[in-house]
């Protein structure tokens, strides 16, 4: 059976779209709204979080709840019209579970480029860059235009021996909810879905030269594939293939 709040979310989401809620306007009190769907607060609560998971309404505390205007789309791996991105780099040991998908061993030496990207109404994507020192030589490049960091990379890979080498991608995507930091980071709730990419570049002849982690709230967030090669933007013009 649909959960109780699930059926009262639904009936909400149906009454703004249907426009009797318009963007802007304050949804009725919470102690109305249980008692109009014969709920207690607590599932009523439930049901506003989804809403607010999805990006229909915001909360404010001692104000009450409002309609959102509907989120613009950010598409991975395109999408990055009106995003300001800001990079901070750490030098840091890699953990065992990231040594592995870089091909070394846990304790090694790694460039990490975190990528916060802001819209005026805030954050909307985060990225992780992990880089063998190797590679990153720990250099601090200037702020990105990326969201994804593929600047840095093109930067890197131009610098290094790897420039002269076809360099390509491989992308996973998954659906789940994000750990507290991406929570904090992108100003969401626990209960916001995300998508989680995890993206393996590799160079000369297939060796692990990067690992990227990419966050997009499930609210403004897709992933769209075709069957095009694009790529980090290297000088020498080599793209990478996805």
């Amino acid at each position: 059976m649909t959960a109780r709040y699930q059926v009262v979310a639904d009936d909400l989401r149906r009454l703004i779209a249907a426009g009797e809620y318009a963007v802007g306007d304050r949804l009725p009190p919470e102690t109305r709204l249980a008692a109009r769907y014969q709920v207690s607060t607590p599932t009523l609560r439930d049901a506003l979080d989804v809403l607010q998971a999805e990006g229909l309404i915001a909360k404010f505390q001692g104000r009450g709840n409002f309609v959102c205007r509907p989120a613009e789309r950010i598409t991975y791996p395109g999408g990055t019209e009106g995003l300001h991105v800001v990079v901070s780099v750490v030098e840091r040991a890699a953990s065992g579970e990231l040594a592995a998908h870089l091909g070394g061993s846990a304790g090694d030496p790694i460039t990490e480029y975190v990528c916060l990207s802001h819209r005026e109404d805030g954050p909307q994507v985060l990225a992780h860059v992990h880089v063998p020192h190797a590679v990153s030589g720990g250099r601090v490049l200037p702020a990105g235009t990326s969201p994804w960091g593929d600047d840095i990379l093109g930067g890197l890979m131009d610098v290094s021996a790897e420039g002269s080498s076809e360099v390509n991608s491989y992308d996973q995507v998954t659906a789940r909810f994000p750990t507290g930091a991406e929570a904090q980071s992108l100003r969401i709730t626990a209960r916001t879905p995300v998508l989680a990419i995890h993206r393996t570049v590799t160079a000369g002849g297939g060796r692990t030269v990067a690992c990227v982690h990419v966050v997009l709230p499930g609210i403004w967030g897709e992933a769209a594939f075709s069957g095009d090669s694009r790529g980090i933007a290297a000088a020498d013009g080599k793209g990478v293939a996805r």
